[in-house]
């Protein structure tokens, strides 16, 4: 389960000054300016993952908000490892939610900015090499 500590990318035990700078920067990387060019498809979801990473925030700023967000948390943990006890598991809902989690937004919008970059920089390399064949 994702967490709001997780969305943010904070530890549970964070101060609230580590806290509201993780969301800040969060929310500057998701800017709909930073996204003007994107297809719509990528900002559709980063427009999806500022509503997650605004909600989190407003539910971690505040310190009773926390405080039960915590405990509902520690109520669902213990009802995963009751879980886990007991053999009952299903291996399907498990491997469905490791996939959610590793192709979160956030990681398609670093892979897809790290493949623009790679392929910018392919690109200059192999125009400095053309423009240096072509003034021999």
């Amino acid at each position: 389960m994702l967490t709001h500590y997780d969305i943010l990318g904070v530890d549970p035990t964070a101060e609230l000054e580590t806290i509201r700078r993780a969301w800040r920067l969060k929310v500057r990387l998701l800017h709909p300016d930073r996204h003007r060019d994107s297809p719509n498809d990528v900002q559709a979801e980063a427009a999806k993952e500022t509503l997650w990473v605004n909600n989190a925030w407003e539910t971690l700023r505040d310190p009773e908000h926390r405080l039960e967000y915590d405990e509902y948390l520690m109520g669902i943990r213990g009802l995963e490892t009751a879980r886990e006890d007991d053999g009952v598991g299903d291996s399907a809902f498990d491997d469905e939610a490791r996939r959610r989690e590793w192709l979160s937004p956030h990681t398609y919008l670093t892979l897809a900015s790290i493949l623009i970059i790679v392929l910018a920089t392919g690109f200059v390399v192999a125009g400095a090499v053309l423009f240096a064949n072509m003034t021999q």
